[in-house]
């Protein structure tokens, strides 16, 4: 039998991060539902991160580093590759107490601070599941006692993602407290996104092309398709090929999003690539004529996109002078874009803007989404 484990209450990454901050806080337990690639292990890391940095302590995921007092440990278990014994451990006779006890294994930790991940928890058979009922709900597995500075954390995909979820059974549901992440919005994403060095070209077309962000269809059976994660992963393979070699471009993004969609990728690097050059906009940026925006709006993406690859390249006030005259001419959409991108790439942006008397306006008017 499988399991739609979807009805729970949906928060965004925003909340996840501080409901995990107040179950580990609390020393509970919760299990985290969400449909495939939106990234459900990558909030767990990061706010395992921020738990370690108050804390005072230096996060890790290395498994050597367990019980290491200075260490706030990650530690990531995948029941679905484990038998039952991998979690109690194996049984050995103890001579002097006349009886068999259970090491268990090394991996789980007997000191420290830190989070023990069942990552997929759900893609593990019963049998499995029910070895680790006695652990998430009273801490403890036989002889074996979590420390008091862990928490546990599970984490599982949807029966509608043809994910083949095991169903889990009433009594480790009752363990968990629970919760489904939502598919992140295109801002919120952004955001995350210009913190983390994605290439531009992908924000920008994701701006312009919002549903492209996320186009998993359980009912579908294509191999590769967009999300969160997958879009990550084409950044890191595309980031040395040049906006000049399209149909490379278009080759490698399409093995991680999909046909169709790297196809409208690669037409929006087109348009970028026909638009005037760069420097023929900041010449003359009190008069140069811009994309209509009822009209041209993937034009005027592509130019916003320019503009921030430009800047990444100079950096100097002259380019940013300019570049505040043409945002001038601009909506607040437009220019919040090109400031929060230039702003994760020159962490000195908002200390510049305020030098350049054309920026004034802008930056009293925007500093708040680039702070």
């Amino acid at each position: 039998m499988r399991e739609n484990v979807s009805v729970a209450i949906e928060v965004d990454h925003k909340t996840l991060k501080e409901l995990i901050k107040l179950y580990y806080k609390k020393k509970q337990a919760l299990f985290i539902s969400g449909t495939t690639g939106i990234g459900k292990s990558y909030v767990v890391r990061d706010t395992a991160k921020e738990l370690a940095e108050e804390l005072g302590l230096e996060y890790s995921d290395y498994i050597k580093d367990i019980n290491n007092p200075k260490k706030f440990l990650l530690i990531d278990v995948r029941l679905s590759q484990l038998d039952p014994s991998d979690l109690r451990g194996i049984p050995v006779w103890d001579k002097e107490k006349g009886a068999t006890v259970w090491l268990p294994p090394e991996s789980f930790p007997r000191d420290g601070k830190g989070i023990i991940f069942f990552d997929e928890l759900n893609l593990a058979p019963p049998l499995v599941q029910a070895s680790a009922y006695q652990m998430i709900l009273d801490r403890r597995l036989g002889t074996y006692v979590i420390p008091e500075g862990y928490m546990l954390i599970g984490a599982g995909n949807r029966l509608e993602d043809r994910a083949n979820v095991f169903e889990m059974a009433a009594p480790l549901k009752n363990r968990f407290g629970h919760c489904q992440l939502t598919v992140p919005t295109v801002e919120a994403w952004t955001e995350w996104a210009s913190k983390n060095g994605i290439d531009i070209r992908i924000i920008g077309f994701l701006n312009f092309k919002r549903t492209a962000l996320f186009t998993f269809d359980g009912k579908n059976k294509e191999y590769a398709f967009a999300t969160p994660r997958a879009w990550e992963s084409a950044s890191i393979l595309i980031k040395e090929i040049p906006s000049n070699d399209i149909n490379w471009l278009q080759t490698v993004v399409a093995t991680k999003v999909g046909v169709g969609i790297a196809g409208e990728f690669a037409q929006f690097i087109r348009i970028k690539n026909k638009l005037k050059p760069v420097e023929e906009y900041l010449k003359n940026p009190d008069k140069i004529e811009l994309p209509n925006p009822e009209t041209e709006i993937d034009v005027l993406w592509a130019l916003t996109t320019s503009l921030v690859e430009y800047y990444a390249s100079k950096k100097t006030k002259e380019v940013l002078r300019a570049t505040t005259k043409l945002l001038m001419r601009m909506s607040e959409e437009f220019s919040v874009f090109v400031l929060k991108m230039m702003a994760s790439i020159d962490k000195q942006l908002p200390e510049k803007l305020p030098q350049v008397p054309e920026a004034s306006k802008l930056y009293k008017k925007l500093l708040p989404f680039i702070d």
